[in-house]
């Protein structure tokens, strides 16, 4: 059981686990996303002070609702996830009085949306989901993606998008400069500025390796 070791309610644990064993989902989405940034927002909300409780469930609940990025609705995953992670919530009484709060965080957590964190658990969800994004796993992220969408590594006689539209659903590559590599200047905390630089660095070093390589 890898969530385990985080503060969360097991039930609610149990509950995802059987949801998303159901569900089809690619490589970059599944119960291991999950965790991770469910770690991450309870980290970022003890360093910030924000509730763990808002955050911890926010995370956990965040990607409810899982539609691959090359669906047509893909864009408004954070939305539905809200409105189910807000209807789960009511059915505990202790996560109750906290099903608003933890339903906004989750609302305004898509980078795809965006939308503006309205509280500071929602912007410890926001850093927590796009640090996932970065670093070493942010790289292995972006190909397990684009590979379960059929897309290419990248475009073989322009890798880099200097003559041509970047696009993402067919180059997997082109979501470093679509989204990835802008990601760290966007960070709402402290603490999450501090990591998103550290993995961004991470990142570009990949991306200059790969650079020399292809050249």
């Amino acid at each position: 059981m890898i969530f385990d070791a985080l503060p969360l309610d097991p039930r609610l644990v149990t509950r995802l686990e059987q949801r998303i064993a159901q569900e089809l989902r690619d490589g970059a989405h599944g119960l291991g996303h999950v965790h991770r940034v469910t770690r991450l927002a309870l980290d970022l909300a003890h360093r910030e002070g924000a509730q763990e409780i808002i955050c911890g469930t926010a995370a956990l609940l965040h990607d409810l609702v899982y539609l691959p990025k090359n669906h047509p609705d893909s864009a408004r995953t954070a939305e539905l996830s809200a409105l189910e992670a807000e209807a789960w919530c009511l059915d505990y009484p202790e996560l109750a009085p906290h099903a608003a709060a933890v339903a906004d965080a989750v609302a305004t957590h898509s980078f795809s949306s965006g939308q503006k964190a309205r509280s500071l658990e929602g912007a410890v969800l926001q850093d927590a989901d796009r640090l996932d994004a970065l670093g070493a796993i942010g790289i292995a992220r972006v190909f397990a993606t684009g590979g379960s969408m059929g897309a290419q590594m990248w475009e073989e006689s322009d890798p880099w998008g200097l003559s041509r539209d970047l696009d993402d659903k067919r180059f997997s590559l082109d979501h470093f400069e679509r989204k990835l590599l802008k990601l760290a200047m966007g960070m709402n905390t402290t603490s999450g500025q501090r990591e998103a630089g550290r993995r961004h660095h991470v990142m570009t070093t990949f991306l200059n390796e790969l650079r020399q390589e292809l050249a």
